[in-house]
């Protein structure tokens, strides 16, 4: 039986991938990378530091990790999040799991500073018991230690959790936590392998949260 549903951020609670590839892609050409959007999608879905880690290692640069992730500006990718809502059903599906009194977590590879504004802007915080970040972990996903922070603070056995993921590092993580998983393949400009997922599903109207009950 499910008990937990832990949900991924970036690209199934909101499009932030078509804002962030673009900046990312600019901030890291001020440093005479000669990086594009198309190639950026390729490397599939990273936290931070892993996108500025390969970043420094393809293209030779001297700087500090540290420093080339405090020259990606946070504030004006919250700034466009004003502009954009939630991905389409999303909310609604959400609302049916607390409906049906089943525990919701949400576990990105974003920062705290991002995550909060994502949950403030769209008014998601009675709509998840749980939410932890990049920051509170040490490993980021493929590694599973981020859901499985999540379960241990929903009191749920993993087990019993099903994780909701548009990336092959989040599915990934998820079958090492020994959780199922759901692929979101509802945004066609990302290009993520998630083959072995317990589900692909292609918009949230698919979802009712009884029936997946039903199944895991």
């Amino acid at each position: 039986m499910i008990k937990g549903i832990i949900f991924d951020m970036d690209g199934v609670i909101i499009d932030s991938h078509s804002v962030a590839y673009q900046l990312l892609c600019e901030t890291a050409n001020t440093f005479g990378c000669n990086l594009t959007i198309e190639e950026i999608k390729t490397w599939g879905s990273l936290s931070s530091t892993q996108f500025w880690t390969k970043v420094k290692e393809q293209f030779i640069l001297p700087h500090e990790i540290s420093l080339l992730i405090k020259s990606y500006n946070q504030d004006r990718e919250i700034e466009l999040y004003k502009f954009m809502e939630p991905v389409p059903g999303v909310k609604e599906f959400l609302y049916d799991i607390k409906r049906n009194q089943v525990k919701t977590a949400l576990a990105t590879s974003a920062s705290k500073k991002r995550m909060d504004a994502v949950i403030n802007l769209f008014g998601l915080h009675t709509l998840f018991d749980v939410i932890v970040c990049d920051e509170d972990v040490v490993a980021s996903k493929p590694d599973p230690q981020i859901f499985l922070l999540a379960s241990e603070k929903l009191a749920v056995e993993p087990v019993e959790c099903l994780v909701i993921e548009d990336s092959e590092n989040g599915k990934i993580a998820a079958k090492k936590a020994n959780m199922k998983c759901l692929g979101f393949k509802g945004l066609s400009h990302v290009k993520e392998n998630m083959d072995g997922s317990d589900l692909l599903f292609f918009s949230f109207n698919e979802l009712n949260i009884k029936e997946l009950q039903k199944r895991f």
